[in-house]
């Protein structure tokens, strides 16, 4: 794997920036990223997201509409611990830079605009609070870690929505949006001079919007339910399920999370993926007919592995699904040859699909950024994953795995309320 030529500097107020040089290019890409998402402490719940929209509006109105002018499209993202700003175009470079810096460094809250705002993002929520995925999760989580941000969705609650204000939302900017918890990264085809010319220019803006303050700090774990918990959501139309692994170790076993979240995700399609001994024989038993849905999501707040699926029988599959995955039953000695085989079709295929990302642009930048706030290195996973092992994947895995618990959630089709048992 040939590694892209990066430079990168880290200025004196905290703030880092990063261009990533890849040749042929025509599209240049540029983002801010920042240190502050929906599970991080908030004044009320989904108040990183309002922020997220509320950072386009300016005095002379919606900066999109700037980037608009000069032939650049603008878009952002709030996930549990970051909030991502980007812009991406092929020409007037330093205007596109202009502009982002102004976005995130010049809010524009009043009482007229965030009021107006309410009711977008609270119907961009119900927008998917019916899906029945949506449902199951949200009531799984909320079983599992109760009503703490980690377990609530980005964007809030209809409550928690409608309670903002323009002083909540400036708290939460001039705590969060401060240098040290901001980082910027462009990508694309960059002369010599044009890699100066960014980096001058970065080091400009974020010393004339970004205030100084304190890096974020590493939060305590969320405390979950310490055993397994079964919930059933009745008026269903389909027989939809799906199960939450709470991982309490994921931070003590690699220094690398993404690593860990990459070995737990091949294990989990090993065990229980289309390719698996466990799949052919539940779908030959008629318990199953789609291979499931499987994540792994890790946060300062706490590690998931999450498993979506259905099928009419769905108590039945749920239960195969915690016998197959007991802590004496993930490496079992019968099922070695072929765990030993999927491991090495998986590791192959995330070194492909690696390989294949550096030429998604776009991708590929938000994937350095978010990298550039957790200390990982793509490229130093890449080596461990090419030298890993069985043995050491096995051991890994069963260590991460230690002190988990499976939750469960299904949707049956009766009536409309909630059964627990």
């Amino acid at each position: 794997m040939i590694k892209p030529e990066i430079i990168r500097k880290d200025f004196p107020s905290g703030f880092k920036a990063q261009v990533i040089r890849r040749k042929g290019f025509n599209q240049r890409f540029f983002g801010i990223i920042v240190d502050f998402g929906s599970a991080d402490p908030q004044p009320v719940p989904g108040l990183a997201h309002f922020l997220e929209h509320k950072l386009f509006a300016a005095e002379e109105g919606d900066l999109s509409l700037e980037f608009e002018k000069i032939g650049a499209s603008v878009n952002a993202f709030t996930s549990f611990n970051e909030t991502m700003y980007y812009a991406s175009g092929v020409k007037n470079v330093g205007p596109m830079i202009d502009l982002l810096f102004k976005l995130v460094g010049q809010p524009y809250f009043t009482d007229e605009n965030v009021a107006k705002e309410i009711p977008i993002i609270q119907q961009e929520l119900a927008m998917y609070q019916d899906e029945p995925d949506w449902i199951l999760g949200d009531r799984l989580l909320r079983g599992i870690y109760g009503d703490c941000n980690l377990a609530i969705d980005v964007a809030g609650t209809r409550e928690s929505i409608a309670s903002v204000t323009k002083e909540k939302l400036q708290a939460a900017y001039d705590e969060n949006y401060v240098a040290a918890r901001m980082s910027f990264v462009a990508c694309g085809d960059f002369t010599d001079n044009q890699v100066k010319t960014i980096l001058r220019q970065a080091r400009k803006l974020s010393d004339q919007y970004l205030r100084p303050g304190k890096p974020q700090k590493e939060a305590d774990l969320v405390p979950f339910l310490p055993s397994g918990q079964d919930w059933n959501l009745i008026g269903g139309e389909v027989p939809l399920f799906t199960a939450a692994i709470p991982l309490p170790n994921f931070k003590k076993v690699l220094a690398s999370r993404d690593m860990s979240q990459i070995l737990l995700e091949i294990m989990l399609e090993s065990k229980l993926g289309a390719a698996s001994h466990w799949f052919a024989s539940a779908r030959q038993a008629g318990l199953v007919s789609q291979p499931l849905q499987i994540s792994v999501t890790y946060t300062r707040q706490g590690a998931y592995a999450v498993l979506l699926g259905m099928s009419p029988e769905a108590e039945e599959l749920l239960d195969q699904i915690k016998a197959e995955l007991a802590p004496d039953k993930l490496f079992p000695k019968k099922q070695e040859m072929e765990m030993r085989k999927l491991f090495e079709i998986h590791k192959r295929s995330w070194l492909a699909q690696t390989v294949r990302s550096l030429d998604n642009l776009s991708g590929f930048a938000v994937e350095m950024a978010e990298e550039s706030l957790d200390e990982e290195d793509l490229f130093a996973n890449v080596e461990q994953m090419q030298a890993m092992n069985f043995a050491d994947y096995r051991a890994y895995c069963q260590e991460l795995c230690e002190g988990a618990s499976i939750n469960t959630a299904r949707l049956l089709e009766e009536d409309d309320q909630w059964s627990e048992h």
